[in-house]
């Protein structure tokens, strides 16, 4: 694999790809913008303006739109990936920080982290309904099978369940300060990381039963492999990512600090971007060992990967630049 940096906006903290048009969308914070990337030649092809500091991302491919989360305008922008430009400013809760998509359903789940709530956008009228949840929810994550959305709520030591289709809110208990949250779409498992009790909370998505197990200190990312039913969680204190098969099976020591995580499942090949080393880390996922170490930018921040191409894009927080990561 290859790698090349490509200048973005300042601290640019969250990107997602839309496989089907192979654009990268980076959201840059202090430069109330979206950086578009084209993932064929590797290069900028437009900058957007957003509201005030963007936080999070999510994009429909369905309907090939991209929805931003203005932390401080407590507003999402709608960019159409036809022509990267914004076509609506929808308003939100207070301080939203992630979002998820229901493509499936075409409705848009923003967590917002001050206001305790959970704004839900219908993707075709824009219109929206606000759901009450736990305490300070900072990350999200739809599940399109069963058409459940899960929140973690860093100041009431639990997970929200909301129910897509009628907006009943259930609450899981899970660890203390649940940080991020990942989803086994095909096991109906959620992976929630609690990053002041160095546990993964596991929820059985049919039964809502949850289980715990102990990773590293400060624990606070987590990624799934759905083909193998495996779960990886980054340590940060301990330096460490965690594999996560019903229990615990393999700690993988990978001297240094890492900051984020991606997973390839079509070749089951783990990325883990390191922020002391500005580097990231390629684990094959079959032995677990670390095959390849690449240069990143400063303080790698984010990660996500265009399967079909192979390709994984890094935001580099304190680099103005994200890295791609490319076969030879």
């Amino acid at each position: 694999m290859l790698s090349q940096n490509v200048s973005t906006g300042q601290q640019p903290m969250a990107i997602a790809v839309n496989e089907l048009t192979h654009k990268a969308y980076v959201v840059n914070h202090n430069s109330d913008s979206v950086t578009v990337l084209d993932g064929k030649s590797r290069s900028v092809i437009a900058t957007i303006k957003t509201g005030r500091a963007p936080e999070g991302l999510a994009i429909n491919p369905v309907t090939n739109l991209i929805y931003i989360a203005n932390s401080v305008d407590s507003s999402v922008s709608v960019i159409d990936g036809a022509t990267d430009t914004v076509t609506a400013t929808v308003r939100t809760g207070n301080y939203c920080q992630a979002i998820a998509v229901n493509s499936v359903t075409n409705k848009i789940y923003v967590a917002n982290n001050y206001g305790h709530s959970v704004t839900v956008i219908d993707g075709a009228t824009n219109s929206t309904v606000t759901v009450r949840v736990g305490q300070g929810p900072r990350a999200i994550v739809a599940n399109p099978v069963t058409n459940k959305i899960y929140t973690v709520n860093y100041g009431s030591k639990d997970a929200s369940e909301i129910d897509g289709a009628t907006n009943t809110v259930t609450s899981i208990p899970t660890g203390k300060h649940p940080w991020v949250i990942a989803a086994d779409t095909r096991a109906n498992r959620i992976y929630v990381v609690n990053e002041d009790s160095a546990s993964v909370s596991i929820i059985d998505g049919a039964t809502r039963e949850t289980k715990h197990v102990t990773v590293g200190e400060i624990p606070f990312a987590v990624a799934v492999n759905p083909t193998t039913g495996r779960a990886y969680a980054l340590s940060y204190a301990g330096n460490t990512m965690a594999v996560i098969d019903g229990a615990v099976i393999k700690t993988v020591l990978l001297n240094t600090h890492p900051s984020a995580i991606a997973v390839n499942p079509t070749i089951n090949q783990i990325y883990i971007a390191n922020q002391s080393t500005a580097s990231v880390l390629i684990v094959d996922g079959k032995t677990n060992a670390i095959t390849a170490t690449l240069k990143a930018g400063t303080i790698p921040y984010a990660m996500a990967i265009d399967t079909a191409a192979n390709q994984v894009y890094v935001v580099n927080f304190s680099g103005a630049d994200a890295t791609v990561i490319y076969p030879k």
